[in-house]
């Protein structure tokens, strides 16, 4: 008899798949900060799986076009890849569009949103990424169908990734595999469930307080307060050990 694709095996292997430009939106409206993609990969993965891998995922802005945020940037992503972290990066591309002042309206899933009402709006260069979702989808595919992981945890709201779950589970060939997702919930009243993955978990308060990120990145990183980022993390590991 084949077994479900998502039948528990004992000491699963996980992988995280971090969408982080989609993290960072949510993160930034409801909590107002980051997060460390590793120490986020342990919350998820938890103390009773093996975390494996974790991958990160993010647009990276042209240094011709905005060098600041560019800086900024490569210092997080630089700090990331310290930590064991593998760093997948697209050069964001940029257009002109407009941008409303969300200052000016609440937002229109409140109760006593107006149907209609005047906005402030600016002209702005937009950065926008490009194939980082499926680089994301066909790593978390891949890494699955090798036998790289018994789980892959992907962190985002976008739902074009709901096809992972269901490519796995169409291929799995009985194998025992999971998709799990992760994300930030907007405490929406017309937020549609994301369907289709085998587990779901919201990064909550709890989750926030153990993986913030406190570094100032518009600005070089002391040194000593990232080596003593990096012991604690080693420190982690050999707890886990």
């Amino acid at each position: 008899m084949t077994e479900p694709c998502d039948e528990p095996v004992d000491d699963p292997r996980v992988m995280v798949f971090i969408d982080g430009q989609n993290l960072f939106k949510g993160l930034h409206r409801r909590f107002k900060t980051r997060l460390h993609p590793l120490l986020l990969a342990r919350a998820l993965a938890g103390p009773d799986r093996r975390l494996v891998g974790t991958f990160y995922y993010s647009g990276i802005h042209d240094p011709a076009v905005n060098p600041r945020m560019y800086r900024l940037v490569r210092r997080r992503h630089d700090l990331i890849r310290r930590t064991g972290v593998t760093v997948t990066e697209r050069t964001l591309r940029y257009h002109w569009e407009w941008r409303v002042d969300h200052d000016d309206v609440p937002p229109p899933w409140y109760d006593d949103a107006p149907t209609r009402a005047r906005a402030t709006v600016h002209r702005h260069r937009a950065a926008r990424e490009k194939g980082i979702d499926v680089a994301l989808a066909l790593d978390a595919v891949g890494s699955l169908l090798t036998d790289q992981c018994d789980v892959a945890v992907i962190v985002s709201r976008d739902r074009d990734l709901m096809e992972v779950a269901d490519e796995v589970r169409q291929r799995c060939q009985g194998r025992p595999m999971r998709v799990e997702v992760s994300y930030v919930s907007e405490q929406r009243g017309d937020e549609r469930p994301l369907s289709g993955y085998d587990a779901y978990r919201e990064i909550d308060r709890d989750i926030v307080d153990a993986a913030r990120d406190d570094f100032d990145y518009d600005h070089a990183l002391d040194p000593q307060q990232i080596q003593r980022f990096l012991d604690q993390i080693d420190q982690l590991d050999r707890l886990d050990r």
